[in-house]
């Protein structure tokens, strides 16, 4: 019978690292900082980020690792170390690459990007063992802003 379950729920969809452009093969909920790797792309245009700086405590307890080195075009934008229960170490890679209809896939590898968007009345910032994120960061709404206008045809 347990057979028969597995079978129910094996999935035809794409491995993820098809859709997003990397890919976690151990959960982890911890988290770390963002740190620059490609300070020369468009993402980073006036934010004044070089290679090796890091916005503290941006990638929480989601992330995602491993690039797909398939996909033609994939950069990498930031990478670094994540942290769960104080001492595992993992892996977290932030990619942009090419979509397949003329558009461009921005995957930050962190599920706190938002929190260093904006700070709402009465918003209380999330923790994730060891790490946090620290409110509104004018390097994160920039990067955002580059991708927004990139979408929209205006960078």
């Amino acid at each position: 019978m347990y057979s028969r379950i597995l079978g129910a729920l094996t999935s035809t969809a794409p491995d993820e690292r098809a859709i997003m452009g990397v890919r976690s093969v151990v959960p982890f909920n911890g988290g770390g900082d963002w740190t620059c790797q490609n300070q020369d792309h468009w993402i980073f245009e006036g934010t004044g980020m070089k290679n090796g700086q890091s916005i503290p405590g941006l990638v929480g307890w989601e992330h995602h690792g491993e690039p797909d080195s398939d996909i033609k075009g994939l950069e990498i934008l930031a990478e670094g170390n994540v942290w769960t229960g104080g001492g595992r170490q993992g892996k977290y890679t932030s990619v942009i690459f090419p979509g397949p209809k003329e558009n461009v896939i921005f995957n930050a590898s962190t599920i706190f990007w938002s929190q260093d968007l904006a700070s709402p009345p009465g918003h209380w910032i999330p923790w994730s063992h060891n790490s946090r994120p620290h409110g509104p960061d004018p390097r994160v709404q920039r990067m955002t802003k580059n991708a927004l206008d990139r979408a929209l045809g205006k960078g």
